[in-house]
């Protein structure tokens, strides 16, 4: 992606700037929201500052605080790249505290066929929030049991979508932890008990996968994190 700068962008939405707000304001693998708006479409002072804030948690060197956002940031915010040994030292130093404390999604561990801000996951395109755009696909069996990633309850928005488009078959639910909230679509059918309000364990089966577009998988998204690392345990 372009490097942006305070003043790169102009009124029109541009990808790069949607992408790189939307990383920014929390959607990353670290739950840290460094940009509070405004979402205009322009890379602006507050994303700027952002930006700088961003580099300044992730251990960046003093000389290299700069205002921008780039593929470098892009990488480290999404777990595509890994902080150097002398950057957590750093962020250690500066009072920085990580908690990241996920089960993979579910029993069986299936391929990832889906990425954030790819085909019909675009930051840009509709439905064009976090539901559909923070999220991962990854090819299951029809009927794998899928598990709470977290400790947490049930949200309200519960259930099939009132659509026909094949995008949105099966049900879906909310898992709402204590600093952050997951979406599972695609769901063939709910376990005993799980309802809106109910309170579920982390490694507690909440469902079976199911199928939507013709391809048997489980969309999953994070509200505040980069669900690719909901593949990696910790």
């Amino acid at each position: 992606m372009q490097t942006l700068t305070k003043g790169a962008a102009d009124t029109k939405a541009d990808g790069d700037v949607h992408r790189a707000l939307f990383l920014l304001a929390g959607h990353n693998v670290f739950n840290k929201p460094f940009f509070f708006g405004p979402f205009n479409g322009k890379f602006g002072a507050a994303a700027a500052t952002a930006s700088k804030n961003a580099k300044f948690f992730l251990g960046y060197p003093k000389g290299q605080l700069e205002p921008t956002f780039g593929q470098r940031l892009d990488d480290y915010l999404l777990g595509r790249k890994k902080q150097t040994r002398a950057m957590l030292q750093r962020q250690a130093e500066r009072g920085f505290v990580l908690a990241r404390r996920f089960v993979y999604p579910s029993k069986v561990k299936g391929r990832l066929i889906g990425r954030p801000g790819q085909g019909t996951h675009s930051f840009v395109a509709a439905p064009n929030n976090w539901e559909s755009d923070n999220a991962i696909d990854i090819a299951l069996p029809f009927g794998t049991p899928l598990v709470a990633v977290a400790d947490g309850e049930i949200g309200t928005q519960f259930g099939a979508l009132n659509s026909t488009n094949p995008r949105f078959l099966g049900l879906r639910c909310h898992l709402i932890t204590a600093n952050n909230e997951f979406y599972y679509a695609h769901l063939s059918k709910f376990a005993n008990g799980i309802r809106p309000g109910s309170r579920v364990k982390q490694g507690q089966v909440i469902g079976l996968s199911g199928a939507a577009n013709g391809v048997n998988h489980l969309h999953i998204a994070c509200k505040r994190s980069d669900p690719v690392s909901l593949l990696i345990e910790h």
